[in-house]
């Protein structure tokens, strides 16, 4: 089981990242009119971003928490 916890918790982690890392590329590149290649100061679709980029944090903690929860109990015994 502890491992099971641990691999949850590196795909949750894994997965927070990656979305981590669209939401900026949403951030700078999405416009009204859709995916531009030209970088941009300010959000085209900040609502939208801010909605992904939350799930990419609620990924982060649950993969946080699968981490603590291996550690905690499953750990050694003696």
């Amino acid at each position: 089981m502890k491992k099971k916890f641990r691999l949850l918790s590196l795909i949750s982690f894994i997965i927070s990242i990656i979305i981590f890392v669209l939401s900026y590329f949403m951030f700078h590149y999405l416009t009204d009119s859709g995916f531009t290649s030209v970088w941009q100061a300010e959000a085209g679709k900040p609502f939208v971003t801010e909605l992904f980029a939350n799930l990419g944090v609620l990924f982060l903690f649950s993969s946080i928490i699968s981490l603590i929860i291996s550690f905690i109990f499953f750990g050694d015994r003696k």
